[in-house]
């Protein structure tokens, strides 16, 4: 989310968004003896990690230290994710939600980082033990809508979260596990 970098906190918001864009957000492979799907409620708990973000892609990549707690409710069959980050340049706020939709594989949710792009709705797709969400936001700068993509990977003891551009072959902006 909003993670780093006090002159463009907008966009290390939107390189880790998402998210829980939203979010809220490393592309570690799910086990590969892994026969089912991890179920969403496996997130729920306190949980801490660690990983990087970048101002932009093949910027410098600054440390970054999360602290998160999920909440699964059964009945909506929704994740929901407050949190806060630190890196070097100061400390941000995380907040979101993820619903998975009984019988599908789509996703939706909706993100919120307060320092940075705002809050928007997000919406993917499972796979396994991968949630991808898509996304489009503006550029402060430069006024265009820029697609970017955030992947969850689920594992049986934690998850992690890798975002960057929707393209492109060297499009990272952020990795955490935890």
């Amino acid at each position: 989310m909003d993670l780093l970098y006090n002159r463009a906190p907008w966009r290390i918001c939107r390189s880790l968004a998402a998210a829980a864009v939203a979010a809220l957000l490393v592309m570690g492979s799910p086990p590969a003896k892994a026969a089912k799907s991890v179920p969403l409620a496996n997130m729920a708990g306190q949980w801490t990690g660690n990983g990087w973000a970048s101002r932009t892609v093949g910027a410098s990549k600054e440390k970054v230290r999360c602290r998160l707690k999920a909440k699964y409710n059964a009945k909506t069959r929704k994740l929901s994710l407050n949190g806060k980050c630190a890196a070097s340049s100061g400390t941000y706020t995380l907040l979101g939600h993820i619903a998975e939709h009984a019988g599908s594989k789509k996703l939706t949710g909706r993100w919120v980082n307060p320092k940075g792009i705002g809050s928007m709705n997000i919406a993917g797709n499972r796979s396994g033990n991968r949630l991808t969400f898509l996304f489009k936001s503006k550029d402060k700068k430069s006024k265009r809508k820029v697609a970017y993509k955030t992947v969850w990977d689920l594992r049986s003891r934690g998850f992690s979260l890798n975002t960057g551009l929707a393209s492109g072959a060297h499009n990272g902006l952020g990795q955490i596990n935890f």
